[in-house]
């Protein structure tokens, strides 16, 4: 028992502590131009034919460093508070004789030390410094974690002293050039190598033979790399992503690792697993392409980094004909995209006409060439059904809807935890129609209130002296243009809708856009921590771990300033664009 769970905590902090790793440093690293193609970096080790990785191979800005690292340190201390509350809340819960007896104080002992590396200097005196470098990537099927050190003896040395107060050293075995930790989990076996200045983590089925262990830690580099190949270069030269993180997931290796002979390691774990890609039909074979095919890669990656902003894309590659399909789901919303500031933000944008168009394109395509694999007798089953519900009428007013962009400025009194409804808001509220004038006229044969106004399409602002509105002792007023119609609550109200409704449309608009005040968001979530208290179903955290977690959700808000995302549909796919503003 104490064994694996040991093991599994030992696995979770070493990989929270090579993720931290990651986000740093090389003392001697690559230019930003051959980083990805340089087989001087730790790239040299992930084959070429790796159905996903994700690598840093690039130090990030020392400016940016400088400037997180305090911060990053502030949420590990505070993390330190929150598991050393859990100990003790589970503590709480076990008799005397049980908290006297030896498991339970060495697993007390384990975890302060696991404890002690949830800082920097912790991390620091472990080997996994800032300079270090690192990569998570598929030997095979397999997942491969490997992370460049400062001091392979300070790792072996931390996970000594993990093991001395356990009481119990995990299983060692010999491989050329030192050897191996493991620890079995059931039918898994954790396996973590310390090869000079690299730590080598990866997950193996317990029944791997110890050269089938090696193998799968990659020991001696492919005969080709990725670095070789060439690939993340040009993904990155193709999406404009830097070189500090660029990664990719292959749908179409991985659907071949199950359908077609494999050599080497897959073979070995599918044949374990009991799986024979003989059972497939060619005719499955063939259609489990074509479904790999359509959404044939993902690939990621920072597009800017310096000291003051973070923006990264994350991008979901589609057949060309599916992307050119969804390319024209969007419409023009004024305002829509990037960052409109405010405490929030957010829209999205839909030609209905255009998706109910690309629905039926897909469902003919779909009739006209079956799935005849019984793997996809379900969905094809589902086809007719779809058609059905798609000859269904829809209300012509519905294909003049385009979108909306919701904007809440400042909201006070809120009070999360307890629930209580703010005293004021600021916002904005808008509807992008092709015939907004019409819709008004629809809602005004229901609303007496909004027939009274008198709405004109001219985008002129018009006061809400709505009873609901004096009675919250709000400022509200709503315009109208040929193309939208909106509604701002808050003392700049006229001012706001008018800028709203000025604002033009992007040449390329979201489908879907969110933008926030990171800063006091975390800050609203840690009031609601810090308020929190006990359900029928839980009881209520201590006044140290809420204090704990307040302290992480406030050190967070300190990292940040604002955060945006834009949902694209573009010829290569869908398009995920991240834009964070750090805090000065």
């Amino acid at each position: 028992m104490f064994k694996s769970i040991s093991s599994k905590l030992l696995f979770l902090v070493v990989l929270a502590a090579l993720g931290l790793a990651a986000c740093s440093k090389d003392k001697e690293p690559a230019s930003a131009a051959s980083a990805l193609s340089s087989n001087d970096t730790i790239l040299r080790y992930i084959p070429a034919d790796t159905p996903y990785v994700l690598a840093n191979v690039e130090p990030l800005p020392d400016e940016l460093m400088d400037k997180i690292e305090p911060r990053i340190d502030d949420i590990l201390q505070s993390y330190q508070t929150v598991l050393r509350e859990i100990v003790a809340a589970k503590k709480g819960e076990m008799s005397e004789e049980q908290l006297e007896s030896e498991e339970a104080q060495r697993i007390s002992a384990v975890i302060e030390e696991l404890t002690g590396l949830l800082s920097l200097e912790g991390l620091r005196g472990a080997g996994l410094g800032r300079e270090a470098s690192g990569a998570i990537y598929g030997n095979g099927l397999l997942p491969v974690v490997r992370v460049e050190l400062t001091d392979g003896a300070l790792f072996d040395a931390a996970i000594s002293r993990i093991e001395e107060k356990a009481g119990h050293k995990m299983p060692v075995a010999a491989i050329d050039g030192g050897g191996y930790r493991y620890a079995d989990i059931e039918d898994l076996r954790i396996v973590i190598a310390i090869l000079e200045k690299q730590a080598v983590l990866t997950l193996v089925p317990s029944t791997f033979s110890e050269d089938q262990t090696a193998a799968a830690l990659g020991l001696t580099p492919p005969e080709t790399s990725i670095a070789d190949s060439g690939v993340l270069e040009d993904i990155a030269r193709e999406y404009g992503l830097t070189s500090h993180y660029v990664g990719y997931l292959d749908a179409g290796r991985i659907a071949a690792s199950f359908i077609e002979p494999q050599t080497g390691i897959n073979a070995d774990l599918l044949a374990m697993a009991g799986h024979d890609p003989a059972k497939f039909s060619d005719v499955c074979k063939a259609e489990i392409r074509e479904v790999a095919g359509i959404t044939p890669r993902v690939v990621m990656g920072y597009t800017h980094v310096d000291a003051s902003r973070l923006d990264s894309k994350f991008v979901v590659e589609l057949r060309d004909d599916i992307a050119a399909g969804l390319a024209t789901l969007t419409a023009a919303v004024p305002g829509l995209g990037g960052d409109p500031g405010g405490l929030m933000a957010f829209g999205m944008s839909l030609d209905v006409k255009a998706a109910r168009e690309f629905a039926e394109a897909r469902i003919a395509a779909l009739e006209a060439d079956p799935f005849e694999c019984e793997l996809f007798a379900e969905m094809q089953a589902g086809v007719a059904g779809v058609k059905m519900a798609l000859q269904q009428p829809i209300p012509p007013i519905a294909y003049d809807f385009k979108g909306f962009l919701a904007v809440i400025d400042d909201i006070e009194g809120l009070e999360v935890a307890t629930q209580t409804p703010p005293t004021s808001v600021d916002g904005r509220f808008m509807i992008a129609m092709d015939n907004a004038p019409a819709l008004v006229a629809m809602g005004a044969m229901f609303s007496p209130e909004l027939a009274a106004l008198n709405l004109q399409a001219d985008g002129q602002p018009v006061a809400l002296d709505l009873p609901q509105m004096q009675a919250l002792g709000m400022t509200a007023h709503a315009a109208l243009t040929d193309s939208a119609v909106a509604i701002a609550v808050g003392e700049d109200s006229e001012s706001d809708l008018t800028s709203m409704l000025t604002k033009e449309a992007g040449e390329m608009t979201p489908f879907m856009s969110f933008s926030m005040d990171a800063g006091r968001y975390y800050a609203f979530l840690g009031e609601a921590i810090a308020q929190s208290e006990a359900t029928d179903d839980e009881k209520a955290p201590s006044p140290e771990m809420q204090a704990a977690l307040q302290d992480i959700m406030t050190a967070v808000g300190s990292l940040y300033d604002r955060m945006s995302a834009d949902v694209m549909l573009t010829a290569d796919g869908v398009e995920l664009r991240v834009t964070e503003t750090l805090a000065d």
